[in-house]
């Protein structure tokens, strides 16, 4: 990914939305709405959910295209500043930062019915296995004060947010020069070699553990297959659950950022560079009171390395070209073509993109001073080449690819919706991919949230037809909830663009209720993983590639727990 997006809490125009929605016990669910400038907490008596409540915060506030940049090299006083006509070569304007966790479905299914006219064949189930209390259906921040990273060129830029008061304006102003003075005094620091790498003591090896067994998960798989032989589905993706329990001496050093899931996310970043990927942290609690499952109060970390893009929403002619974008991989970071803006007028439309991933293959990986280099890189290009043939694969991708045509249909100009890129092969550090890109033109009547209610979940996560196969799997699954796994995360912008990913490749951290807090800091990680399963499908071979999704992660977890800091 060119850009990197980071902000916090601590904007005064800041707040933090909090949903606990049908995957939670009656007693908790609803909105909570913490002012952060005052830390007053408000939980909204209505049925308003968060799709609902998003809806209305961009119908109400609307959306704006105003930007100014500011300018201090004028060698004038500490007040005096220009501002200057600039274009940003990214979307992110300020606004809206947050995950949809999977159980969001149970909202976004009455919209998906009305535009399809479901009749009573709905069957929507509440989850019976409650979600963790800790961990919200969904939440999000509402961002006035980031900073964006261009990787290509080296460059920072403070990203402010002000209302139509004077004094607001000012306070951003006189936030952003102190940040720009911060950013320019910092001194700069070394790489850490990698033979100087802190370590806690040894510890014993970690045990994960899958919420169904390989028998149960097989013969899950063996009852997607008799839903698809009876008609009912034509795919399935069946997920499952490793979990384990990280725990680390109570200390403040150096060490003690390790022992943080924010360490975790660094290895995790480290170990599976992604495009999507995103740390975010939601933590209302002041004190986690363990066990206290009425209490509404969030503490989760996601620390995600998603290769895939869910939905994004830009402004006309600010697509990259798909041609013009694979360059980039060729020549690296420091290559940094000129962004060209395109005058595209007030009247502009939007354009909405899904990238849905389905097929997968394990690369073969080369070792530092490898003797076999050549034989491995042809061996990893023909592990490329026979995914891109893969009638299995191939068929999985195209499923889905019609699947997202028809929900993207439902929000676009009629005759919009096209697939510019089908079955494309896209490599990543651990393994090769099959990705399809789907566009079209959003309807003007629409918002970034319509578009979300009409496509959630992704159906890569959900198989096709997606109501049914949702039903399907939840009887499959227990009626666990999937939690942020096999949801979305990412931005909704002031000027109307979003970019949202799929919730994959993602550990998901909670501070454990058996923490003593004195002598030690325990975590429960849970990571989710899956796959499509067809009538071509081989239970071996599925529970295999299960597996292989959450390898990854599973050694930046272990890492973690070695007391590794990157």
């Amino acid at each position: 990914s060119r850009f990197s997006i980071m902000g916090s809490n601590l904007g005064p125009l800041c707040k933090k939305i909090e949903y606990w929605g049908k995957d939670h016990k009656v007693e908790n669910r609803g909105l909570v709405v913490t002012d952060q400038t005052t830390g007053q907490r408000e939980k909204i008596e209505s049925e308003q959910d968060i799709i609902s409540f998003l809806h209305d915060e961009i119908m109400v506030n609307g959306v704006t295209e105003n930007v100014i940049g500011v300018n201090f090299d004028l060698g004038q006083s500490d007040e005096a500043y220009d501002e200057v006509e600039t274009e940003l070569p990214f979307e992110y304007h300020g606004g809206y930062v947050g995950y949809l966790g999977y159980e969001v479905r149970h909202d976004t299914r009455d919209t998906i019915c009305e535009l399809e006219t479901c009749g009573d064949t709905v069957n929507d189930k509440e989850t019976i296995g409650c979600s963790n209390p800790l961990v919200p259906t969904a939440a999000f921040l509402f961002a006035d004060r980031s900073f964006v990273y261009d990787h290509w060129r080296d460059e920072w830029y403070i990203v402010g947010v002000a209302d139509a008061t004077v004094e607001s304006k000012e306070g951003v102003v006189q936030w952003m020069r102190s940040t720009s003075d911060q950013l320019t005094s910092m001194p700069y620091l070394e790489p850490r070699q990698e033979t100087n790498m802190s370590k806690v003591p040894q510890k014993e090896d970690l045990n994960f553990n899958l919420k169904r067994s390989r028998n149960e998960y097989s013969a899950d798989i063996e009852r997607c297959h008799e839903e698809i032989k009876n008609g009912e589905s034509y795919e399935l993706c069946l997920t499952n659950q490793i979990s384990t329990r990280v725990s680390f001496p109570n200390v403040s050093s150096e060490a003690s950022l390790t022992s943080t899931p924010f360490g975790l996310y660094k290895i995790l970043r480290k170990n599976n560079p992604a495009p999507f990927a995103a740390f975010m942290k939601f933590d209302s609690a002041i004190s986690y009171n363990g066990g206290n499952a009425n209490s509404i109060n969030s503490a989760v970390s996601i620390c995600c390395s998603s290769p895939e893009r869910f939905l994004s929403v830009k402004k006309e002619g600010r697509i990259v070209d798909d041609n013009y974008a694979g360059n980039s991989k060729d020549h690296g970071w420091e290559f940094a073509p000129p962004f060209v803006s395109k005058d595209v007028g007030t009247n502009s439309k939007f354009i909405v993109e899904s990238k849905p991933i389905k097929g997968t293959a394990s690369r073969i990986l080369l070792s530092k001073n490898d003797p076999n280099e050549m034989a491995k890189i042809e061996e990893d290009r023909r592990v490329a080449e026979e995914l891109q043939k893969s009638v299995k694969n191939r068929a999985e991708n195209l499923m889905i690819v019609d699947l997202l045509r028809n929900d993207l249909s439902r929000v676009c100009e009629p005759g919009s919706v096209h697939v510019p890129k089908l079955m494309g092969i896209e490599s990543f550090a651990t393994v090769h991919q099959m990705v399809s890109t789907i566009r079209g033109i959003v309807d003007q009547k629409y918002t970034p949230i319509d578009v979300i209610a009409s496509c959630f979940p992704g159906g890569s996560m959900t198989g096709a037809p997606k109501l049914r196969s949702v039903d399907i799997l939840d009887d499959l699954e227990l009626g666990q909830s999937r939690g942020p796994y096999s949801g979305s995360l990412g931005y909704i912008s002031l000027n109307g663009s979003m970019d949202m990913n799929i919730v994959i490749r993602t550990a998901v951290v909670t501070p454990s209720s058996l923490s003593d807090g004195e002598d030690s800091v325990l975590w429960d990680v849970a990571i989710g993983a899956g796959g499509a399963i067809t009538a071509l499908s081989e239970s071996q071979d599925e529970f295999e590639e299960m597996l292989l999704k959450a390898r990854a992660i599973r050694k930046s977890v272990e890492q973690w727990n070695s007391g590794e800091i990157i």
